[in-house]
């Protein structure tokens, strides 16, 4: 008797399998689906077991389906295409509808630079719902998991729940900001050059309260940081740097916005040490997906505006 692997088969795993043979790339699978790369990776593992087929196999920039993976998709595409179409005629949704209150919390520098452009956006497709932008705080994960979030933007941190699904939705590339009068003038700057100097840096509530990353980075080559000043408050730190000659820690995607006031100077570090991944963050258990999944494509969107030198992780696997 053949095997019945239907009934012994988590159905989301399809979707998996779908993407990732339409993207051909893990990466952008992940992306697509909004789940984190190891999450692909693990329910691949899941479909192969479950198919007894490598379904993929490794090619030069990403994976290729192979035979009995080619034609399953053949099979699939027309029951997935009914699928949707009978989900959706019965759960449509339109943001115009949206009369809610939405809420998105925000790290603070992505509040300041970007909080006005992501609420015209959402304003555009959902004239009738209230947008409420919050800065990211140490509650910010319990929020998000008891509903009083829709989503959360930030770095990776740690003991996240795993009821929280991390979206990737780019990265964000660290330079030094000075004032233009500030007394060093090069270009650049070594971790040993950097050490003796003042720093004021952003406090990121609930992700760097114990250690700013800047320390962590001239730490990790074996210098010492002279933090002086930690504020939540962007203005407020450059404020503090045209009276005082510290080196900020910034975003080099909305360090153009300061010119010719302010100027940025390299630190010279590997790539790896100033490159942070953002995700957004939302409970598994939403009960609004669509809204959701709506929300996380504009936060995308409006970081796609940054692409240099805030740039989406575009590179080949």
């Amino acid at each position: 008797m053949a095997k019945d692997r239907f009934n012994n088969l988590d159905l989301n795993l399809l979707r998996t399998f779908v993407v990732l043979a339409q993207e051909g790339n893990m990466r952008r699978a992940a992306t697509r689906l909004h789940v984190t790369q190891p999450a692909v990776s693990h329910a691949l593992q899941r479909l192969r077991h479950h198919f007894e087929d490598e379904l993929f196999i490794k090619v030069p920039g990403g994976m290729t389906p192979t035979q009995f993976a080619r034609t399953l998709l053949e099979r699939l595409k027309p029951v997935l295409a009914g699928l949707a179409e009978a989900v959706n005629d019965n759960n449509a949704f339109n943001p115009v509808e949206l009369d809610t209150t939405i809420r998105i919390a925000l790290p603070p520098h992505f509040n300041y630079y970007l909080g006005a452009e992501l609420y015209h956006r959402l304003s555009r497709d959902a004239p009738n719902a209230l947008v409420e932008l919050m800065e990211w705080t140490g509650q910010t994960p319990v929020q998000l998991l008891n509903g009083e979030l829709d989503v959360g933007v930030n770095v990776s941190f740690p003991h996240r729940s795993k009821e929280l699904i991390a979206a990737p939705l780019g990265q964000d590339f660290g330079v030094l900001m000075v004032h233009h009068d500030h007394p060093y003038r090069d270009q650049s700057i070594t971790p040993e050059q950097l050490s003796p100097w003042g720093l004021a840096c952003l406090f990121n509530p609930g992700i760097t309260d114990q250690q700013p990353i800047i320390q962590r980075v001239l730490e990790a080559h074996g210098y010492s940081a002279n933090i002086r000043f930690r504020c939540a408050s962007v203005p407020t730190i450059f404020s503090v740097l045209r009276q005082h000659d510290y080196f900020y820690p910034h975003s080099a995607a909305m360090a153009e916005k300061h010119s010719p006031e302010f100027r940025t100077v390299q630190l010279e570090v590997a790539p790896h040490f100033l490159t942070l991944d953002m995700f957004a963050y939302y409970h598994r258990g939403h009960q609004h997906p669509a809204i959701t999944l709506w929300l996380v494509e504009h936060l995308a969107e409006v970081l796609r505006v940054y692409r240099t030198p805030l740039r989406l992780a575009d590179k080949q696997d």
